[in-house]
């Protein structure tokens, strides 16, 4: 999995775009335990693997909205 969904109300606490070209840092821990509903297997699974890293985060204007690219992830599992 190279891409997470952040739904609106994700991007709306992250304070990032859900249409718009934007970019940012999170905990994966973090992201996971925002998503009200729980995320999907795929993206759980995928999210706890990097735990306590963060995941460096770009979405383009022309990508699916609400879906972001993991560019990068920094840190090490606390």
């Amino acid at each position: 999995m190279k891409q997470i969904y952040l739904d609106r109300d994700q991007c709306s606490q992250f304070e990032v775009g859900y249409f718009e070209k934007d970019s940012i840092s999170l905990r994966a821990d973090v992201i996971l335990a925002s998503k009200f509903q729980g995320y999907d297997d795929k993206h759980t699974s995928f999210l706890q693997e990097f735990r306590s890293r963060t995941l460096m985060l770009s979405r383009l204007r022309d990508d699916s909205p609400g879906w972001y690219t993991v560019i990068n992830t920094l840190g090490r599992d606390q």
